[in-house]
């Protein structure tokens, strides 16, 4: 008995773990968007969960490891063995979040961002150990940036946009 536990319990508490390390540089018209916000977010099956945040430095250069993990549990009724998936299959799809408030104006006591950036992290520089490859984005340049598009949906409840009080 003790035997057939020792060998289900990995199986029943299964995670899977990934961490990635991403840099690069970010722009405003050409100049440094330095000290703003850039966070490192794992898509899930249901909403999505942050890893990691750090803020660009003076020259606009961010570096970020962060690491987390995708769950996977065994559900117990109506078939014993049929696994439930928390997430999308066995991985973990990191990618990174920029609030993107370049060119924007100040409405009264708020600054709203023109758009959302998200970048997936390819999967060759997720790493299943400790180690990930970087991932260098390069330079971007916030003010010709695509922002992630929204359904409608979305847009109703406010997710297409954050604000920020000054």
């Amino acid at each position: 008995m003790r035997l057939l536990l020792a060998i289900s319990l990995p199986i029943l508490c299964a995670a899977f773990h990934g961490t990635v390390h991403v840099s690069g540089q970010l722009k405003c018209n050409g100049q440094p968007y330095a000290e703003e916000l850039v966070q490192v977010w794992e898509h899930k099956f249901i909403g999505h969960e942050v890893w990691f945040e750090a803020w660009t430095d003076h020259y606009g250069n961010f570096s970020i490891t962060a690491s987390g993990h995708e769950h996977v549990r065994l559900r117990s009724a109506p078939f014993p063995f049929q696994f439930h998936f928390q997430g999308f299959s066995f991985s973990v799809y990191p990618y990174i979040w920029i609030p993107n408030y370049c060119g924007t104006e100040k409405e009264g006591d708020y600054r709203c961002t023109k758009n959302l950036v998200q970048i997936y992290v390819p999967k060759e520089f997720v790493s299943y150990a400790d180690h990930p490859r970087v991932y260098n984005i390069g330079t971007v340049d916030l003010e010709k940036a695509e922002g992630k598009t929204y359904q409608k949906i979305e847009k109703i409840f406010g997710y297409d946009q954050e604000c920020r009080s000054y």
